[in-house]
């Protein structure tokens, strides 16, 4: 049985069950990146890789996939694993998949729109120990429409709004926040350095109803600065995968870590591309917190379907 179908069953059966914390997808999404490392730098491939205009498109690829307003399909998935945790013995994982559709204007949205929810597997600690649960977290849609001003083509700036959901689908009293919430959303890209994508995303979300009566109110702000480097040939360096949350609300947390990481674009083909990333992330200031990551790895392998949209 796979990392993936032992927490969804583990999830569905039982709101209090026991679990390891989550090393098994470590290892299976390291062996994945693994394999498509070997494979794509296997002679075949290569030949394939070789012109300019191949290399060109690659490092085209890893800048537009670090831009949160890019019209670009993806469908990715990354796993978190956190070694390191404050406030406890336990070693938490994400199993991430986070699609990203890219829809055309159309006629009663005139607007470029991105749409992307976000599914997460957690292994999250009970208490101060070494025991754990895997469950399913609350499920997020962010809904973003691209501003067709000022022109991206003269100013290389691209920058969107739309709305930001979250909704109460997490299946253990561990994880989620039992509350439904709703709040806008902010991105913008600025690429006009030659190789380098600076760029962000923010979040807010508002609590208006509740799923148990031991919910507590959610007031958050998120927010996830990107900075990309492109080295050529569709390699990369990052800094794109921290998120720091505020909690708005009187004596609430904080956190703010901050990571650093490197990747590589795969074309195979006009239609589609696969991106191989790994990155490390620390916690750099912390405020309100007893119970957060230390240090954590992340690894991502992105399906790119540039051609592709609604």
């Amino acid at each position: 049985m796979s990392c993936l179908e032992k927490g969804i069953l583990e999830s569905g059966c039982s709101r209090e069950g026991y679990s390891q914390p989550g090393k098994g997808c470590i290892i299976a999404s390291f062996s994945v990146l693994l394999l498509i490392l070997f494979f794509s730098s296997s002679p075949g491939l290569a030949q394939q890789t070789a012109s300019a205009s191949t290399a060109d498109d690659e490092a085209a690829l890893a800048e537009r996939e670090y831009d949160p307003t890019a019209s670009l399909t993806q469908f990715k998935i990354q796993d978190i694993y956190t070694p390191s945790e404050y406030g406890t013995n336990a070693q938490p994982n994400t199993l991430q998949l986070r699609p990203l559709l890219a829809v055309r204007p159309q006629l009663f949205t005139p607007l470029e729109q991105l749409i992307r929810p976000s599914i997460q597997i957690v292994t999250v600690p009970r208490n101060k120990g070494a025991t754990t649960t895997t469950a399913l977290d609350d499920f997020q849609l962010l809904d973003l429409f691209v501003m067709p001003w000022p022109n991206e083509q003269e100013t290389r700036f691209r920058w969107g709004v739309g709305p930001y959901f979250v909704f109460p689908t997490s299946t253990s009293q561990y994880t989620g926040r039992g509350a439904w919430q709703i709040g806008p959303a902010w991105a913008f890209s600025y690429r006009k350095i030659p190789g380098l994508n600076i760029a962000g995303l923010f979040q807010q979300a508002t609590s208006f109803a509740y799923s148990s009566s031991h919910s507590v109110p959610v007031s958050s702000l998120q927010i996830q600065p990107m900075l990309s480097y492109q080295l050529g040939r569709g390699w990369y360096v990052k800094s794109s995968d921290a998120t720091w949350t505020i909690n708005w609300r009187h004596k609430t947390s904080t956190q703010m870590p901050l990571s650093a990481g490197f990747g590589k674009v795969w074309k195979f083909g006009a239609g589609y591309a696969i991106d191989t990333s790994f990155s490390t992330e620390w916690m750099v200031y912390r405020q309100f917190s007893t119970q957060t990551e230390q240090f954590a790895l992340r690894f991502q392998m992105n399906l790119l379907l540039p051609q592709l949209q609604l």
